[in-house]
């Protein structure tokens, strides 16, 4: 007897509710996930390109399970990074489910409080919500969640490489390892990804007992691309210049004339286009936002540029949204990684890249956003700016490191590797949030419920018992929990506070912002920091403002518009840590002859240089260079590992500074410096005692309230790699020469 197809598998009112969308057939991506779903019983990750058919392939399988069941139960929960990214598919699943009467609800901060009293009066269906308002249902309607998630089937993760090894997919982690436990039953996680670098490390962040188990469905990526970096030397330095000091209304100019060739060029490849164009900071966008409006307003030309991140007001993001979706006119929109993710902008023609991406993962994933057609290719640009090199530039400089870094990635990708996650990582902040929640939610619990809800059964298995001990003694000691006599933990004052903020839902730090607002109309929010000064101005959504007045009792700036504009202050990261692997490419790349065909002229130009200079110093064979008093050490060795030969230096009192591919030393010479290294390799340094050697420990949002001894041995763990160090030692030339035969 034949096997019945994937669509057969479907349900017949899923089959109809597809007939009537129109719906010809099936990607293969579709056709394994619904074999597996309604097939088996595993975890299962699907992992394609963006627009590559996931959320379909997820959820048609499951709608024909749960489409006849009519418990009053969520059947299926979908969490998503972003409440945009929520909302489109509540958009799509809408459609699917109306005619088939699935029950299909949203939950997330910007829903109103009639639709969630909804969902817990007649729960039922598909809900989709994010992880901070998974965590509001456990603090504020525990006693509705044993109704709410009683046969809880499935839960789908979108845009899963987002969460891994990141605080607040920790708390994701938890918050579903809670909820499973309350179903007492069997919940199948899907997860879907664009992108991830490495499949065993998703399959143990699904399930850290049994990885193997977890079904995986990964789609082949046929994409025709198109690719190029371009170079831009600086020949300022970027200063700020007034622009006409005789007038007030002018404020400072914050571009050089280097920033205005580049808004030029943006101009010419993207104007006519929808098109998104990323950089790696706020200030950034609105910089070249800014550019690109006054450059083609000069030229009496149309300004179709847009804006678009996450310190805007949601109605200017939704209205960017909106515009990139519409095919009235093309729109260029200069974004954030809040357009990384798979939020629908509709058909992206053009990619470009402002500076190299923080990461491979996050190159391939802003690729991926191009091409959505059959035969469209996907496409990007890529823009580097370096400071021009002379004999008089620092030697790093004279290496265009953030080319190299930008080459380095490139080929990487076309390797198809990409940084693989890190699920070790010890997140004692989110531990200390998930330890408050648990009490709210029960109203108390002792050390040993502690212990088994969100250790034993939960996700921090990496957390012994006598950590989870020391974490409760330091949160205790700063009134975050209290014990009673009896033995049970319950909240303190402070805790009590803190878990009645809304800012506890998340698990990651936001800072205080300012929201700046003109005519009553909320443009967006700038960070609360003493450089904000009345009678200045800012630059905010690609527009200029001059500040009228600012409330810090209301938290506001009011604003009209100005003709001068000075670039605001964002909260935001410095970046990730940049894996070993990059570094390691960017030295081959040096030593190699090769030129990339996607290189501009000038790309090559500055390759060529960077080369030539490396072949001169030697520091390709002979990893030290003699800069005046001080020497160079170049590593290539990661982030993680340079941080910890940096410490290694420290804790020998020289004068050492991290310069990223190299560390340098103050009047030093490299014998002497390849003197002390060496003698780590016999008295290896226990790494708690090196982490004492950074000033800045507290990282993320509740690291606070641990001791000194805990977060050492966290920063450790997070944040040294002593093998990679050691590795780098054992590469001196005067090691490596003594251990010659």
């Amino acid at each position: 007897m034949n096997e019945p197809t994937a669509f057969q598998r479907l349900n017949p009112i899923i089959q109809e509710e597809l007939y009537r969308m129109k719906w010809t057939d099936l990607r293969s991506i579709q056709v394994d996930a619904i074999h597996a779903i309604l097939g088996g019983n595993k975890h299962l990750i699907i992992s394609a390109n963006t627009a590559g058919g996931k959320t379909e392939a997820a959820f048609l399988p499951i709608l024909s399970e749960i489409v006849e069941d009519h418990t009053s139960s969520v059947r299926a929960l979908y969490v998503g990074p972003l409440k945009a990214l929520i909302n489109d598919q509540f958009r799509r699943l809408e459609e699917l489910c109306e005619r088939a009467e699935i029950p299909v609800h949203k939950w997330h901060g910007d829903v109103g409080q009639s639709k969630k009293h909804q969902v817990l009066k007649s729960p039922g269906g598909v809900l989709l919500i994010t992880p901070e308002s998974i965590e509001s249902l456990f603090i504020n309607h525990p006693d509705k969640l044993d109704i709410l998630f009683s046969h809880l089937s499935f839960i789908v993760i979108d845009e899963m490489h987002a969460f891994l090894g990141t605080e607040r997919g920790a708390q994701l982690r938890s918050l579903l390892a809670r909820l499973t436990q309350r179903a007492n039953h069997q919940v199948r996680i899907i997860g879907l990804s664009a992108t991830l670098g490495d499949m065993t490390s998703a399959q143990k962040w699904v399930d850290q007992k049994n990885p193997d188990s977890i079904a995986m469905i990964k789609s082949g990526d046929n994409k025709t691309v198109k690719y190029i970096i371009k170079g831009y030397r600086r020949l300022k330095s970027g200063e700020e210049c007034g622009e006409d000091s005789s007038d007030k209304e002018n404020a400072e100019s914050i571009a050089t004339p280097d920033d205005f060739r580049l808004a030029k060029d943006l101009i010419n490849a993207f104007a006519g286009k929808t098109a998104l164009i990323f950089a790696n900071s706020k200030q950034q966008l609105e910089l070249y936002a800014d550019l690109t409006g006054r450059l083609l307003l000069r030229a009496g030309r149309p300004n179709l540029f847009r804006i678009h991140h996450g310190s805007l007001s949601k109605a200017e993001r939704e209205d960017t949204e909106e515009a990139l979706r519409s095919k009235s006119s093309p729109t260029a929109t200069f974004c954030s990684s809040t357009l990384e993710l798979g939020i629908d902008v509709g058909n992206i023609s053009r990619v470009g890249q402002i500076g190299a991406p923080w990461s491979v993962s996050s190159l391939k994933q802003r690729l991926g956003r191009s091409g959505r057609g059959e035969d469209q290719a996907s496409e990007l640009w890529l823009y580097m700016v370096e400071d021009a090199a002379t004999e008089q530039s620092k030697p790093i400089d004279r290496l265009y490191p953030q080319l190299l870094r930008a080459i380095a990635m490139t080929e990487l990708m076309l390797e198809d590797w990409c940084e693989p996650p890190d699920i070790e990582r010890w997140h004692l902040s989110t531990l200390v949030q998930q330890i408050m929640s648990v009490i709210a939610e029960a109203g108390g619990a002792s050390a040993l419920t502690l212990f088994e809800r969100l250790i034993t059964r939960g996700s921090f298995k990496n957390i012994d018992q006598k950590t989870l001990v020391r974490v409760l003694r330091s949160i205790g000691a700063n009134d975050l929990v209290e014990q009673t006599p009896e033995g049970t933990i319950i909240l303190g004052l402070k805790g009590e506070r803190i878990v009645r903020s809304f800012e506890f839902y998340s698990a990651f730090v936001t800072e205080k912002e300012l929201r700046v607002l003109h005519r009553g109309h909320l443009i967006g929010t700038v960070s609360a920091l003493p450089t904000t000064g009345a009678e200045g101005f800012l630059i905010l959504a690609g527009r200029r403002w001059k500040i009228i007045e600012i409330n810090l009792d209301r938290e506001e700036i009011l604003v009209e518009p100005s003709r001068g504009g000075r670039l605001p202050l964002f909260s935001g990261s410095s970046g990730p840590d940049l894996h070993p692997r990059i570094h390691e490419k960017m030295r081959e790349i040096l030593s190699d002859t090769r030129v990339p065909v996607y290189l501009d002229q000038l790309a090559k130009e500055m390759l060529q240089e960077a080369r030539i200079f490396a072949r001169e110093s030697d520091i390709l064979h002979h990893p030290f260079f003699l800069n005046g008093n001080d020497t160079l050490w170049f590593t290539w060795c990661g982030t993680r590992a340079n941080r910890t030969l940096l410490g290694l230096g420290l804790y020998k009192d020289l004068d050492v500074s991290d310069e990223g591919i190299a560390l340098s030393f103050e009047k030093m010479r490299d014998t002497d410096i390849q003197m002390c290294y060496s003698q780590f390799l016999s008295e290896q340094p226990d790494l708690v005692k090196l982490a004492e050697h950074f000033p800045v420990k507290i990282v993320e949002k509740y690291d606070g309230f641990l001791t000194e001894d805990l977060l050492c041995e966290a920063f450790a763990r997070n944040y040294l790699d002593l093998p990679g160090a050691l590795k780098s030692i054992k590469g001196m030339p005067f090691i490596s020469d003594s251990e010659a035969p």
